[in-house]
C-alpha cells in the first residue's frame, strides 16, 4: 500500500501535524511518509519527545519506522494491526505523557482486549493538556464517542522536572457513534480541581480561594472545588476550572509559574472561564474542539462541534484528517468563533 505524503513544516504546527498523523496510522493501518518535519522552527526536525511518540504509536501496532531519531528531518511510518495489552511509555523528563495518551487511545480502543497504559513523564507541563485536563474534560466526552478512558495520577509530574507517572485503562471501543456539540444549553455546574505537590504554604487552598473569589464577585457562581496535596516528582501546583452545560463544555488548565502568586493564578485561571462564559458563542473550549477531530473521525458517526475560537491547530488537524481519506472541515476565521464538521465513515 502507498504510503501517504503529508508535509511536516507547516509553522507551529508540525508537532500537531506528527501526533495526528500518528493517531490516524495506527488506527487505520494506512502508513505515511512525512518531509520537511518543522522545517522552519528555530530547532527543526524531530525532539526527544517526538521520537518518544512516534515509539509510542508503532508499539501499539507493531508498525515499521525509519527516520524516528532526533533531528530527523523526514519519517516513514508503516503501521501493523492495533493490538490491546500492557504497555509503559518513557516520554522522558517533562515529556507531556498526556499528549501521548491521546494519541495512542484511539488505537487502543479499535483493539480487543482492554489495554492498561502507563505513561511516565511530565503530567503538568506548558503547551499541553494537564491530567485533570484529560481525565476529567477529555475523558467525559470521549464517553459520548463510545469510548472508555480512566486515568489515575500515581504521581504529579509538573515542569520543569517532570517525572510523573499516569497509568490509564482503555476499554474497546463501542462504535459507530455521533457527537453533536453545537449549542452549549443552559449552565449546569461549574467546577475546579486546586493541586500542588511539594510546595508549602497551602498553594493549593490561596488558588482554590481566589479564584471562586472572583467567580463569586463577577457572577455570584458557586464552584464545587477539589483540593488536594499531591505526591510529586517535583515542586509544582496546577488548577483546572470547567463549566459544564446541557449541551456543552469548557475547561482550562493553569500551572504556577516562578515569580506569580498562587492567588494571581487562581485570578487569571477563573478570569479565562469567565470570558468563555460572557462569549456566549460555541459549545467547547478551542482546545477541546481540536481533540475531538480524530476520536470523532475514527467513532464512524461524524458530527460537529462549535466553539469561540478557531485555532491553527484545529484547522492542521482538518487537513490532516483529510489527507488519510475523512470528510473534515473546520469553517470559521482564525481566532474568532467557528467550529469543525467530521462525515460520517
Amino acid at each position: 500500500m502507498a504510503l501517504i505524503p503529508i508535509d511536516g513544516a507547516p509553522p507551529g504546527a508540525g508537532g500537531q501535524v506528527l501526533r495526528t498523523a500518528l493517531a490516524l496510522s495506527a488506527a487505520t493501518g494506512q502508513g505515511f511518509s512525512m518531509t520537511r518535519i518543522r522545517e522552519k522552527a528555530l530547532r527543526p526536525g524531530l525532539h526527544p519527545h517526538h521520537v518518544a511518540a512516534v515509539r509510542a504509536a508503532a508499539l501499539v501496532c507493531s508498525a515499521r519506522v525509519h527516520g524516528a531519531f532526533d533531528g530527523s528531518p523526514d519519517l516513514r511510518f508503516e503501521p501493523g494491526p492495533p493490538a490491546g495489552g500492557e504497555f509503559h511509555f518513557e516520554i522522558g523528563g517533562a515529556g507531556a505523557a498526556t499528549l501521548v495518551l491521546q494519541l495512542v487511545v484511539p488505537a487502543l480502543a479499535a483493539a480487543a482486549p482492554a489495554s492498561r497504559v502507563e505513561a511516565a513523564g511530565g503530567t503538568h507541563v506548558p503547551a499541553s493538556p494537564t491530567f485533570e485536563y484529560l481525565s476529567r474534560h477529555w475523558a467525559a466526552v470521549m464517553a459520548r464517542l463510545g469510548l472508555d478512558v480512566t486515568a489515575t495520577l500515581e504521581r504529579a509530574g509538573y515542569a520543569p522536572r517532570g517525572d510523573g507517572l499516569i497509568v490509564a485503562t482503555v476499554a474497546p471501543w463501542r462504535r459507530p457513534a455521533t457527537l453533536a456539540l453545537e449549542e452549549r444549553g443552559a449552565l449546569v455546574v461549574v467546577r475546579g480541581v486546586s493541586t500542588s505537590g511539594r510546595l508549602k504554604g497551602d498553594v493549593a487552598r490561596r488558588q482554590r480561594d481566589a479564584a471562586q473569589a472572583l467567580f463569586w464577585e463577577r457572577r455570584r457562581l458557586e464552584a464545587e472545588w477539589e483540593v488536594a496535596e499531591v505526591d510529586a516528582g517535583g515542586p509544582g501546583a496546577s488548577l483546572l476550572v470547567e463549566a459544564v452545560f446541557e449541551g456543552g463544555r469548557a475547561a482550562f488548565g493553569y500551572l504556577a509559574e516562578g515569580g506569580v502568586a498562587s492567588e494571581r493564578l487562581g485570578e487569571r485561571a477563573a478570569r479565562r472561564l469567565l470570558r468563555f462564559l460572557e462569549d456566549e458563542e460555541g459549545a467547547v473550549d478551542p482546545h477541546l474542539a481540536d481533540q475531538l477531530a480524530v476520536p470523532m473521525a475514527l467513532a464512524g458517526g461524524g458530527g460537529r462541534v462549535t466553539t469561540p475560537e478557531v485555532t491553527r491547530h484545529l484547522e492542521t488537524v482538518a487537513g490532516v484528517l483529510g489527507r488519510f481519506g475523512f470528510s473534515a472541515r473546520a469553517w470559521g476565521r482564525r481566532g474568532g468563533p467557528g467550529g469543525l464538521e467530521v462525515g460520517r465513515c
